[in-house]
C-alpha cells in the first residue's frame, strides 16, 4: 500500500472522493456528493452515533470521567475501560454540541480538550459529522507528480480582507481562480490545525492535530477550501507537524490525564534523551494511543477532509536524534503514514534536507516511502546567480543543480527557489537577495528569471512560495505581514511565471519531455556563463533549455543538438512581454544548421540575450 514512489498515481480515496488515474473523468462540480458511503471514524474523539453521540478519550491515571458541555442534561459520566480510555454515550448530543472532558485524576479535578477534537469553540470542542458537507466536487483527479506545480501557502497572510486582522480559509479561497489561472494545480498549506500563538505565526506549534485553527475557520470552512480547489482542478496538501508539539505547559496536551512522569504526560517521550526537541515535547511514537493520534490526523485529512497529501516537517527530527541515533518508533510512524497515504491516494513529501536517497526509496527496498524530498535545488541555484561577480558564477553548480537525483530517480526532488524557511528566518526573497536596495533592478529581475525557468524546466516536483510569482519583495517574519498587490513589475514577471507553467504542464502540447525525466547537458561554457541542457523521454518531443548567466548580449550562440530541427522558441525571457524595458528577443522557429557544435552535428543558432534564459522545443 505505502511502497513505491510511484503508488500515490493509483488508487480511490475514501467514499470515493479522490481517483488519481490521469484517464478519469473531469471532476463533477455541479452536483453534491450525496452518494458517497459514510466515513468510518476513530475509535476516541466524539463521533456522531445515530441520535446521540459516542464520546471517548483516553486517561489512563484518571479514576473517573465526564462529558460536560451543551447537552441539555447533567455532565455525562463515562465508563472507564481495562485499556485506560473512558466511554459514554449522550442521547440528543448532536453535530454542534459544544462540549469538553473532565478527569479525576493524579493532578485533581480538572477540564480538558479532547485530543480528537474536530472543530474549536474558546474553550470547548464542537461536535462535527465529517459526513454532513455537500461536496461540489464528486470526484477528483490529483495532478501527477510529473505534472504537479506546487504553491506553498500560509493561511494568515496570505489574502487578509481590509480591516481584518489575518487571513482565513474564506479569504484564501476567494483567490483560487488567480492560482488556477496562474498554472498552480497544487496548494500546499502550511499549518492549519490548532497550533500555539496568534492567527498569523507561522503555525509550527501544534496543540491539537485533527482541529483547524478556529482564527483561520472551522472545519466546513476548510472542507469549503478543499471542494473549491478540487472544483478548479487543484490538490491541496496539508504541512503536518509530527516531530514536536506546543511546548507550552497550558497546552491540551500537556500532562494530559493529570500524571506527567516528570516530562509532558502521557502522549510525550518520558524524561531521557528522545523527550526534548528545540521547539517543544517530542510526541512518543512508541506509544500506541499517541502514535495511533498522529496517524488518525493523517487519515481524518485523506478522508474526512478529502485532503490530497502531506508535507512532514522535519522528518529528521522524527526519525532520529541528533547525536543519539534513531528515535524509537520514529521509523515506523513514518512507514505506516506512507501506508495509509498511498492506500487512500494521496502524495507525502518530506522535509528533511539531509540529501538522503532512503527517504524516497521503497519500503521493500529499504527505504521510507515518500513520494519526493526538499532537495538543496535552490541553495545551489541561489549560489551561482545571486552573488554580483558574473566571473564567479560556477556553472558546473547549475549542471549539478538541473541533473541532481534520489536514487536515480529525478522525480522525487521537490525543487524551491524560495520557501517560509529561506524567506524567513532572516533571509530574504531572491530578487532581494540579487539587489537588496533595488529589487526590481534589470539584474534582480533578469537573473531572478533565470532561476525560475531552471525551477519550472528542470526533473522534479517545482514549487513556488506565495508572492514569488509576482516578484514579491517582503520578507516572512515571525508575524508576517499581510502579502502586498504585485507591482507594474510584478504583474510583468508574473506573465512569464504563468507561460513556464503552461509549457511545464504542456497545456498547448509539443514539450512532452518535461514530463519525463530525461535530461542531458549539452553545453557548458564557463568562461561565458552559459548552460544548455535537453529534456528528452518517450513523447520524442524533445525541450532544449539555454541559460545565459553574463550580463552580456549575443546577436549569435550556437548550441550543438543531435538533432535537425526546426526547434520552436516557446519562451524567451528578453521580451517585453515580461518587461517593458527589455527587447524583444527571438521568438518564432530556429532551423538548424548541419554543422558539429559541441560533439554533436546539429547547431542550434541563437540570438541571446543578456541575463536571458530561452526554451525551445522539437
Amino acid at each position: 500500500a505505502g511502497g513505491s514512489a510511484g503508488s500515490a498515481d493509483a488508487g480511490e480515496g475514501a467514499g470515493g472522493a479522490r481517483t488519481t488515474s490521469p484517464d478519469a473523468a473531469a471532476p463533477d462540480a455541479s452536483a453534491p456528493d450525496a452518494a458517497a458511503p459514510r466515513l468510518p471514524h476513530p475509535d476516541l474523539g466524539a463521533n456522531v452515533d445515530g441520535d446521540g453521540v459516542a464520546f471517548a478519550v483516553w486517561a489512563p491515571h484518571a479514576t473517573a470521567a465526564w462529558v460536560e458541555g451543551d447537552l441539555g442534561a447533567p455532565d455525562a459520566p463515562m465508563k472507564a475501560g481495562d485499556d485506560g480510555v473512558f466511554r459514554a454515550r449522550v442521547a440528543g448530543a448532536h453535530a454542534g454540541t459544544r462540549y469538553r472532558f473532565v478527569l479525576d485524576g493524579p493532578g485533581g479535578h480538572f477540564a480538558r480538550l479532547d485530543p480528537y477534537c474536530r472543530e474549536l469553540d474558546g474553550a470547548r470542542c464542537v461536535v462535527v459529522d465529517p459526513n454532513d458537507h455537500p461536496w461540489k466536487t464528486a470526484a477528483f483527479t490529483a495532478p501527477s507528480r510529473a505534472a504537479s506545480i506546487v504553491y506553498e501557502l500560509h493561511v494568515g497572510s496570505f489574502v487578509v480582507p481590509d480591516g481584518a486582522p489575518h487571513g482565513t480559509f474564506a479569504s484564501a479561497r476567494d483567490r483560487l481562480d488567480d492560482l488556477a489561472d496562474l498554472g498552480v494545480d497544487v496548494i500546499e498549506l502550511m499549518p492549519s490545525f490548532d497550533f500555539g500563538g496568534d492567527a498569523a505565526t507561522w503555525g509550527y506549534s501544534p496543540r491539537l492535530y485533527l482541529a483547524p485553527k478556529p482564527a483561520y475557520g472551522g472545519a466546513e470552512d476548510l472542507r469549503s477550501f478543499v471542494d473549491e480547489a478540487h472544483a478548479r482542478g487543484i490538490a491541496v496538501w496539508m504541512d503536518v507537524v509530527l516531530n514536536h508539539s506546543d511546548g507550552w505547559d497550558g497546552a491540551p496536551l500537556h500532562c494530559f490525564d493529570g500524571e506527567c512522569g516528570g516530562a509532558d504526560g502521557i502522549y510525550f517521550f518520558g524524561p531521557g534523551p528522545y523527550a526534548a526537541t528545540p521547539w517543544g515535547p517530542r510526541p512518543d511514537y512508541t506509544a500506541p494511543r499517541a502514535a495511533g493520534m498522529l496517524l488518525d490526523s493523517l487519515d481524518a485529512w485523506l478522508a474526512e477532509y478529502r485532503g490530497d497529501g502531506f508535507r512532514w516537517d522535519s522528518t529528521s527530527n522524527v526519525r532520529a536524534v541528533d547525536g543519539k541515533g534513531e528515535t524509537p518508533g520514529g521509523k515506523a510512524l513514518i512507514l505506516e503514514g506512507n501506508a495509509r497515504t498511498h492506500a487512500r491516494g494521496g502524495v507525502s513529501v518530506a522535509e528533511d534536507l539531509k540529501g538522503d536517497a532512503s527517504l524516497t526509496r521503497a519500503p521493500g527496498d529499504g527505504g521510507l516511502g515518500f513520494d519526493a524530498q526538499w532537495d538543496g535545488f535552490g541553495w545551489i541555484v541561489a549560489e551561482v546567480l545571486v552573488g554580483p561577480s558574473d566571473d564567479g558564477r560556477d556553472m558546473g553548480q547549475l549542471a549539478n543543480a538541473v541533473t541532481g537525483s534520489y536514487a536515480a530517480d529525478p522525480s522525487t526532488r521537490l525543487l524551491f527557489l524560495e520557501t517560509h524557511d529561506l524567506v524567513g528566518n532572516g533571509g530574504a526573497r531572491f530578487p532581494v537577495r540579487i539587489d537588496a536596495k533595488s529589487p526590481e533592478s534589470f539584474a534582480a529581475r533578469r537573473r531572478t528569471m533565470l532561476g525560475d525557468v531552471m525551477l519550472m524546466t528542470a526533473p522534479g516536483v517545482p514549487m513556488m512560495f506565495m508572492g514569488e510569482e509576482s516578484l514579491a519583495t517582503q520578507g516572512f517574519q515571525s508575524l508576517p505581514a499581510p502579502l502586498a498587490a504585485p507591482t507594474a513589475r510584478g504583474l510583468e514577471h508574473r506573465a512569464l511565471v504563468r507561460d513556464l507553467a503552461r509549457l511545464r504542464r504542456n497545456q498547448d502540447g509539443g514539450a512532452g519531455a518535461l514530463l519525463e525525466p530525461g535530461v542531458e547537458i549539452l553545453h557548458r561554457n564557463d568562461p561565458d556563463k552559459v548552460i544548455a541542457y535537453r529534456r528528452f523521454g518517450p513523447s520524442g518531443e524533445d525541450v532544449v533549455v539555454i541559460v545565459n548567466a553574463r550580463n552580456k548580449a549575443y546577436t549569435r550562440y550556437d548550441i550543438g543538438v543531435a538533432d535537425a530541427g526546426p526547434y520552436t522558441v516557446r519562451v524567451n525571457t528578453d521580451r517585453k512581454a515580461y518587461g517593458s524595458d527589455f527587447d524583444d528577443g527571438q521568438t518564432g522557429t530556429v532551423a538548424t544548421i548541419a554543422a558539429q557544435k559541441d560533439g554533436r552535428p546539429f547547431t542550434l543558432p541563437l540570438k541571446l540575450g543578456a541575463y536571458a534564459a530561452m526554451v525551445l522545443t522539437r
